[in-house]
């Protein structure tokens, strides 16, 4: 049971930490097309919305399970 909980923690903290790399590269793009000011800019950052919210909601609800799996497994190991 040990090694469920520490896959389950690993991959909550993995999980959790990749979705913070994404939206911190979206907010990026948002920074720079606003600090542009150009539509070729405002169009990259709308592409890169586009392209990372499905691997967002992905990363969101893969956070979730481990999380989920992570309290459950912690329970048992404690009682």
């Amino acid at each position: 049971m040990r090694s469920l909980t520490r896959v389950c923690r690993v991959g909550t903290v993995l999980s959790a930490t990749a979705l913070l790399l994404v939206v911190a590269l979206v907010g990026l793009v948002a920074f720079v097309a606003e600090m542009h000011a150009t539509w070729t800019w405002y169009f990259r950052m709308e592409r890169t919305i586009s392209a990372a919210t499905p691997v967002a909601m992905w990363l969101l609800g893969s956070s979730l399970v481990f999380l989920f799996g992570t309290v459950a497994t912690a329970r048992d190991e404690n009682g």
